[in-house]
């Protein structure tokens, strides 16, 4: 998490520092292969690459890092196929997170992410919750 939170900082600090007129979303408006050369020279989206594979493993919502890889213009699957199965047990029931890993194409590896490879249209990860569920699991882990 060190690392996402130094490359954000990094990207940003970098970027926008006095209204940067090389930021990003800034060029795009005026010229998108100027804003998307911007992006990629702060590595920003090798980072992020290199992130989706670190945290796959860690990522507490099933198939965000997937969703992460394909937003990136790769295909197949990162690192096979994941569901959500429950297990009926005497006593209870629980959802675990399962994958087959045949078709698999992600590796252990530092990005190879091209520059200029086409990147998909990206949708936010996760859902921004709001204050009143924020609210509700506090006093809930607090009772």
């Amino acid at each position: 998490m060190g690392l996402a939170r130094e490359a954000n900082g990094y990207t940003f600090a970098t970027l926008s520092a006095c209204l940067d007129p090389k930021a990003p979303w800034f060029q795009i408006k005026e010229d998108k292969q100027a804003a998307a050369t911007s992006v990629y020279v702060t590595r920003s989206v090798r980072v992020v690459d290199n992130l989706k594979t670190i945290l796959a493993p860690t990522l507490r919502v099933p198939h965000t890092a997937q969703k992460l890889h394909e937003y990136l213009g790769y295909e197949g699957p990162l690192f096979g196929t994941q569901q959500v199965v429950t297990y009926e047990e005497e006593t209870r029931s629980h959802e675990a997170l399962t994958y087959d890993h045949s078709g698999a194409v992600g590796t252990w590896a530092v990005s190879a992410l091209p520059a200029g490879q086409a990147l998909r249209e990206p949708a936010p990860l996760f859902k921004k919750l709001d204050e009143s569920v924020i609210e509700e699991e506090y006093a809930r882990l607090a009772g």
